[in-house]
């Protein structure tokens, strides 16, 4: 380290304080923490205590100094946690939840004075600490400020409380082998370079160590994996995952952070210390634990076991063991490797004089894994048998092992399959598997087995779907524009797609109001048979309240498919359709959050297609069209009401928004060659204003669906807001505005409210009003119970990632200056409590508790 990077953080030693400063040394010199604490120590005049280096002496050594301010790393506090809940769980035992209540609180008194009243400030840094221990730290030490310190020898403090100051450089790298990318979700995830003012020069005569080390344009590589969370008007935050080099890879390909679970699993009362163990032979992690025995001994004697023996533990001691790790995992969400499949016990403690622990406390892991080596023996099943059982276990279908056989879609494959499979997989094998891989036609189990076992290949299957979406989007329409059709005042026959979705069978209402008398409904409909074509749409205008008994005598309801060629009618049905119909409503989609865009071409994109060969069928005339799109198809940065050919698909994301893109480009398309369009760009659409009618399949449906099943929601939804459209004043507009500008074509409108906020705070007040208790929890509860609800009920597991936390995520606000100066908000219904009301008692009545 140069000198003047040593001198530069003198007056950051040098702070003025009327507070005797005290120092208690105990850690090896080499770290810069403790050596730079003796100098700033020692340049303000205070004093310091050296430790003897007796490690079991510590905190009496501690009680001797009685520092001014006291730092150590995570075994520190682990060693005072596990004291503390061994000698909780001992009261657990014998005693009713009132007293455990009350001794707890006598028990952190007793163990706050671990640390001197002198000391005023306690941090924990060196490794990666658990928020379990932190919190403890917080509820124990209330006499002193509690810091999460990050920093490293080489280029001094990085982070205080995982908050990224203004004037640190730093940057995250992908490690795209270990599933540590930068396009992570929610947040980036990599391996993170700094620049500090305080950066050393290099290794003593290490020019390759030197080297490795340093980036070209001078940052240094901590070794560290990090994730950066960053939210609205608050700074950006470092959270350490752990060390790159603490990593270790299964037999499936997945990599485990060892200290991460090591973490975790310390809450167990029946752990004193804990080595988590992996084998690229093993399909999960093995854990070797230091038992706490004055718990152990108590909780035999209470169940009556046999003495404790680590060779051959008690079955029923090693299952309540086994199992309580188990409960903690599944409290904590980890994935299946990260449970224990097998558990060594031990009693003899990890220590620095037996070599287990290092000198400055941590676990060495070299010396752990070789201590250990003959009881970790382990064998392991195929990663092709177990992919084989999961695959079976998702689809419900059981499946040959022939190499030639279709992975995915020949077992019963649909979205909810496969969301459950590729979860399940993840899970199990700890690989994350992309939808459109295991709808992949080609993909067979052989295939998939190479593709876990080598996970690097999937960037290259995954690669952009953009230069395919380009192509489809040019497709040759192959079409003549003839003479647009005179649209009158009063159509004979109107053909509208759609209508056994949510939008659709509003549109259809509205239109049947409006349009009376001998006005006759084209309605295509995917079923077996006309009849049921109509039983279909009856029972959808059923449920959201809007059938009528005389709709059925204007509805002509047809059995075809969108996506197939001449939408899979007669010649002579399809040829009377194209003379007769004078305008058409193209509502029809899949509507797919959750599917790949080849799952949903065929009837978004192929559908549309049909639909404008349809309306130019005909030489002599060609039908116009009022096209219902998404704002899905914008990327997230554009707002304005611009042509889809000024975006690009890049930042689409799902199949749905991609799907809806290549339609709208084919849609504009055969507007540029002269076909008559109006392009109707859908925001949220909520229940309707009159019944609370709501679409049973919307998210937010789902969300408030989940809310009162749970009876709970997360303390965080209090800060956001729904923005909807009601589905009925949706309606009413387009064919409004398709009724009063017959002859404007080639508008593009956004159907959004710019200003029918509705806060969760009043979407909660509503479900209380409905009678239904609602609690807050915090995130962690939360998540939990979605995790709990998603596994019991198939509705709510393709959604899981959304109910998560998307669902209370700020939206953009986009414009709707067309909408608007169209004239089309001046009778807009009130979005208030009232309305909430009926929302919130049409789902609570028709969906939770049918």
């Amino acid at each position: 380290m140069s000198e003047s990077t040593f001198r530069s953080a003198f007056p950051r030693w040098c702070l003025s304080s009327s507070i005797d400063q005290i120092t208690f040394s105990y850690r090896p010199l080499a770290w810069t923490t403790d050596r730079d604490a003796i100098i700033a120590t020692f340049f303000n005049g205070g004093r310091t205590g050296f430790s003897t280096g007796d490690p079991s002496r510590l905190m009496e050594e501690l009680a001797l100094v009685r520092p001014s301010s006291f730092g150590g790393p995570p075994s520190i506090w682990n060693k005072i946690y596990t004291e503390f809940k061994a000698a909780l769980s001992l009261i657990t035992l014998s005693h009713s939840p009132e007293v455990i209540e009350t001794e707890e609180q006598h028990l952190l008194q007793q163990f706050s004075k671990l640390i001197p009243n002198r000391c005023k400030t306690i941090s924990i840094g060196g490794a990666k600490a658990s928020p379990v221990i932190l919190n403890f730290m917080k509820r124990c030490f209330t006499h002193c400020t509690v810091i999460e310190s990050y920093g490293i020898s080489e280029c001094g403090g990085i982070t205080c409380d995982n908050d990224v100051g203004n004037a640190l450089q730093y940057r995250l790298e992908s490690i795209p082998d270990m599933g540590y990318t930068l396009d992570d979700k929610p947040f980036p995830r990599g391996e993170l370079l700094v620049k500090t003012p305080h950066m050393f020069s290099g290794y003593i005569n290490n020019p390759e160590e030197t080297h490795a080390a340093l980036t070209e344009d001078g940052f240094f590589r901590t070794g560290d994996v990090v994730e950066l969370r960053t939210c609205h008007n608050v700074l950006p935050s470092l959270h350490v995952v752990d060390r790159k080099k603490n990593f270790f890879k299964l037999s499936q390909g997945q990599f485990v952070s060892p200290e991460f679970l090591q973490g975790i699993y310390i809450q167990s009362p029946f752990v004193h210390q804990i080595y988590i163990h992996g084998d690229l032979l093993a399909d999960s992690v093995t854990a070797v634990i230091v038992l706490n025995q004055a718990y152990a001994q108590a909780f035999s004697l209470n169940h009556n076991l046999t003495p404790l023996d680590m060779n051959n533990p008690d079955p029923l001691f090693y299952g309540a063991l086994l199992q309580d790790l188990r409960s903690i995992a599944e409290k904590e969400s980890l994935r299946k490797h990260e449970i224990p499949s097998r558990i060594i016990i031990d009693f003899q403690p990890f220590t620095s004089e037996n070599g287990l622990l290092t000198s400055s406390m941590k676990p060495c892991r070299h010396k752990l894994a070789a201590h250990y080596a003959d009881r970790l023996k382990t064998t392991s099943i195929t990663i092709e048998q177990q992919l084989k059982t999961i695959i079976e276990t998702a689809t419900g279908q059981s499946m040959s092992i022939d190499k030639e056989d279709n992975l995915f879609l020949a077992n019963g494959g649909d979205s909810l399959s496969a969301v459950r499979l590729s979860r399940m997989i993840e899970n199990d094998l700890g690989i994350p598997i992309p939808l459109n891989i295991l709808f992949d036609p080609k993909m067979t189990l052989q295939q998939l087995t190479t593709l876990i076992q080598d996970p690097s290949q999937l960037s290259s299957l995954s690669q952009s779907l953009v230069p395919q979406l380009l192509n489809d989007a040019d497709l040759d329409l192959n079409i003549t524009i003839g003479k647009r059709k005179i649209t009158s005042d009063c159509p004979s026959m109107i053909f509208i797609t759609g209508t056994t979705g949510f939008v659709g069978a509003f549109l259809l209402a509205e239109l049947l109001t409006v349009y009376r008398g001998e006005c006759k409904f084209v309605c295509l409909v995917r079923c077996s048979s006309s009849t049921k074509a109509l039983d279909c749409i009856r029972e959808t205008m059923l449920f959201y309240q809007i059938w009528k008994d005389d709709y059925q005598d204007r509805i002509i309801a047809l059995q075809g498919d969108l996506a197939k060629s001449c939408f899979e009618l007669d010649n002579e049905t399809y040829e009377l359709l194209a003379r007769e119909i004078d305008v058409i409503f193209h509502c029809g989609a899949s509507v797919n959050f959750v599917l790949p865009y080849s799952q949903l071409c065929g009837p978004n994109v192929c559908g549309t297609r049909e639909i404008i060969r349809f309306v130019t069928h005909m030489p002599s005339a060609c039908i116009p069209i009022q096209y219902i799109s998404t704002m899905s198809v914008l990327p997230p940065d554009v707002e304005k009401e611009i042509s889809i050919e000024e975006t690009s698909p890049d930042r689409l994301t799902s199949g749905y928004a991609q799907s809806k893109w290549v339609a709208e480009k084919l849609i504009v398309k055969a507007s540029r060659c002269g076909l008559p369009v109006v392009i109707y760009r859908l925001g949220l659409i909520c229940g309707d204003s009159r019944s609370g009618a709501c679409n049973q399949n919307d998210l937010y449906t789902l969300l408030f669906d989940a809310m009162m099943r749970m009876g709970c929601y997360p303390e965080t939804a209090l800060h956001g807001d729904v923005n909807g459209l009601p589905v009925d004043f949706t309606v009413k507009t387009i064919v409004n505005l398709s009724k009063v500008q017959p002859d404007v074509y080639g508008n593009v409108y956004h159907v959004v409210n710019p200003n029918g906020e509705i806060g969760f705070e009043d979407v909660i007040q509503a479900m209380r009003s409905c009678g239904v208790e609602m609690k807050s929890v915090c995130g962690e509860e939360w998540r939990m119970k979605v995790k709990t609800i998603a596994d019991e009920n198939s509705r709510f597991e393709s959604v899981r990632e959304f109910l998560f936390d998307s669902a209370f995520r700020e939206r953009r606000k986009v414009s709707s200056v067309e909408f608007s100066n169209a004239g089309c908000l001046s009778d807009f219904p009130s979005v208030d409590k009232v309305y909430m009301f009926r929302c919130v008692s049409f789902i609570l009545d028709n969906i939770v508790h049918k």
